[in-house]
């Protein structure tokens, strides 16, 4: 059996990346760690089937991967802010939306094949 999203048009399928992204970024959605496809579909009026589909087969992705990059990105961006500066990695981690320094450790090495400590040298945790 075929999928069914499959026939979706190139305009569709970006126009519904581009709406998922929106919300995503505009709305900070990641940084709720118990961020699930319901709510995202809630919040965009795409279906969860059909958000995961695209995901997948345009961003060669896995949601939770998805949703961790996008951590990552918010993390690795303000990592000398205020909002993060000196903090234990344990807070750094929770308010990026990981529900645990390990899950974010875990995410860092698997999406940029570093550790944390990496990208702070020469600052408050190095």
């Amino acid at each position: 059996m075929g999928n069914m999203f499959c026939k979706l048009k190139k305009e569709e399928k970006e126009e519904c990346l581009v709406r998922i992204e929106f919300f995503m970024n505009s709305k900070k959605l990641f940084l709720n760690k118990d961020l699930c496809l319901a709510q995202l579909s809630e919040e965009t009026g795409i279906t969860g089937h059909k958000i995961s589909y695209l995901i997948n087969a345009e961003l060669r992705l896995n949601f939770n991967d998805y949703v961790n990059l996008k951590r990552i990105q918010y993390l690795l961006e303000n990592i000398n802010a205020p909002i993060l500066k000196n903090l234990s990695i344990e807070k750094m981690s929770l308010i990026c939306g990981f529900g645990s320094r390990a899950s974010c450790f875990r995410a860092l090495r698997k999406h940029k094949g570093k550790s944390l400590k990496h990208f702070i040298i020469g600052s408050h945790l190095s």
